[in-house]
């Protein structure tokens, strides 16, 4: 019997292997150099796969799992508020330069074919670090209820 997590697990791994961070060994159930099926897997480096990018650890909420993908863009000039996401964030870099400011903890550029796990309850903002937009593919690991995807605002305290 598969649990909760053991979905989610293989959900989550999944969608790393979507994104090519499994190695390219992974497609190929025979022996030899020839890919499964001439399917070629390039992995795309992500950043400390089993940490945040602020070295935090982190694990999937429990429950029933709920796995969302958004490509978001942010304008040149334009920034993000002040936000925290309280469930694991991959994100993917899929043009233009990634700012992002973690106050005390510093300031992170990501370029074009980066991925990261984003930081876990801590306050941060996103801007486009160059002169033109950042787009980013988001893949959002939470539970279905409570839906924990939409990022929430910091206040002053945070």
């Amino acid at each position: 019997m598969r649990t909760r997590f053991g979905v989610f697990g293989l959900l989550s791994s999944l969608i790393v292997c979507v994104l090519g961070a499994c190695p390219a060994v992974a497609l190929d159930h025979q022996s030899g150099s020839d890919p499964y099926e001439s399917i070629s897997a390039q992995p795309i480096p992500l950043e400390q796969a089993s940490k945040t990018v602020l070295n935090q650890a982190y694990t999937f909420p429990p429950g029933t799992p709920l796995v969302q993908a958004f490509k978001i863009t942010i304008e040149p000039g334009m920034k993000t508020a002040p936000h925290k996401h309280a469930i694991p964030l991959l994100a993917y870099v899929l043009s233009g330069e990634l700012g992002v400011d973690y106050g005390i903890r510093g300031k992170r550029t990501f370029s074009p074919g980066q991925a990261y796990i984003e930081a876990i309850d801590w306050c941060h903002i996103g801007y486009s670090a160059g002169n033109e937009a950042v787009e980013i593919l988001g893949f959002y690991l939470g539970q279905q209820n409570p839906d924990q995807i939409k990022p929430e605002p910091c206040t002053a305290s945070d």
